[in-house]
């Protein structure tokens, strides 16, 4: 929920310059479209540390503390995104700290180059592992993996190995812990890609205390930093070899550069966001979305709910499911017209459950109401 008043939004003269039309984003922090808002104190934070020069490593070190702090982790250092969190890591794990091999990715002859990964968490964003020139191995199926299935993917050039949690993944594999505990058995680390996982902020310590020994979260998600800046924080070790292979090195991580502004932004957003009171906010986003769900109540033959759980809705959010195929319902059209119209609205739709949704994190007073309006008119 922004925390910006007294500008409308939807009239931006720098878009205006440009013959764009800004969109209501209802979908949560989805990237495609802008992530989250930063608070109004990370944009003053970011514009004074532009008036001052500093070294960029040693800036990245003190902002890294902080991220050690409160992950509960030996070192942490700020990644361009979780995206640059998942490539440092694999780089980390493979090279050390030892330059020679740091120079030589993504040429990974002469050392461990393999990324073990269970079936159920391959996809896109599990690909940008092999960006070092890694070699993904994948165990188990679609439907879950096996700990003997574990045990056999291990060989003597095994680096690490994969944990991915994200929202609506189901969680029908080995557990963190099991897989922590199999992986150091065999002197391999584990790499959690957690970049959606916030809130709850005990989610920062969780995976730590699960036996993962990199972790990376967005920081431009809820958070609330700079869209473009993620957190990586674990091993101080595998820290170490994260930032030889990272900016302003020249490594694999070259193009990966996180500006002085940006690691000062992402350091304000997380201080803010560890002192927020989340009970309240949920509470706030609540109420926020009731007038729309009360607005969606009139549609015949959806299923409207309004739904909060660690996994998938991680803030209360409104679904409506579509019963398409049903109701001749074309989801596709139905978010290209909910981006034409206007005011354009940017929601995404879920073919798991046949849904889309209202998420309130983006959303001014009275957007909710708008969307659920929109939404109204073209399946009403």
């Amino acid at each position: 929920m922004s925390s910006v008043s007294g500008n409308d939004p939807l009239n931006n003269r720098v878009y205006d310059e440009l013959g764009l039309r800004p969109v209501i984003h209802a979908a949560g922090t989805i990237t495609s479209y802008g992530g989250s808002e930063p608070r109004p104190e990370v944009m003053e934070a970011m514009a004074q540390a532009s008036q001052s020069f500093i070294g960029l490593l040693e800036l990245n070190e003190k902002v890294g503390e902080y991220i050690a702090q409160v992950s509960g982790a030996e070192a942490g250092m700020v990644v361009k995104g979780a995206a640059g969190g998942v490539v440092l890591s694999m780089a980390a794990c493979m090279t050390g700290t030892n330059p020679a091999k740091v120079r030589q990715l993504p040429n990974t002859e002469g050392m461990k180059d393999e990324l073990i990964i269970q079936k159920i968490h391959r996809g896109g964003y599990s690909d940008m592992y092999g960006f070092t020139g890694a070699k993904l191995i994948e165990v188990g199926s679609i439907d879950g993996t096996l700990e003997e299935e574990l045990e056999a993917a291990f060989t003597d050039q095994t680096a690490a190995v994969n944990y991915l949690f994200g929202p609506g993944l189901l969680q029908k594999g080995l557990s963190l812990s099991k897989v922590s505990e199999i992986a150091h058995a065999h002197g391999v680390p584990v790499i959690v890609d957690a970049a959606a996982m916030l809130p709850p902020k005990s989610n920062l310590r969780r995976y730590i205390s699960d036996g993962a020994d990199l972790v990376t979260f967005s920081g431009g998600k809820f958070i609330r930093g700079p869209q473009g800046t993620g957190l990586l924080f674990g091993r101080k070790d595998l820290i170490d070899a994260a930032i030889a292979n990272g900016p302003p090195n020249h490594s694999i991580g070259r193009p990966q550069k996180v500006t002085r502004e940006e690691m000062v932004g992402l350091y304000t957003a997380l201080k803010l966001f560890m002192e927020q009171d989340d009970v309240a906010l949920m509470a706030s986003y609540r109420t926020m979305i009731e007038p729309a769900y009360e607005v969606l109540q009139g549609l015949d033959g959806v299923r409207v709910s309004i739904e909060h759980d660690p996994i998938k809705h991680h803030v209360p959010t409104v679904v409506v499911r579509l019963n398409s195929e049903s109701n001749g319902v074309d989801p596709q059209k139905l978010l290209g017209d909910l981006l034409e119209g206007d005011p354009r609205v940017f929601v995404t739709y879920d073919r798991g459950d046949d849904s889309v949704a209202i998420n309130p994190i983006n959303l001014r007073d009275g957007q909710a109401e708008v969307v659920a309006a929109r939404l109204l008119e073209l399946l009403g």
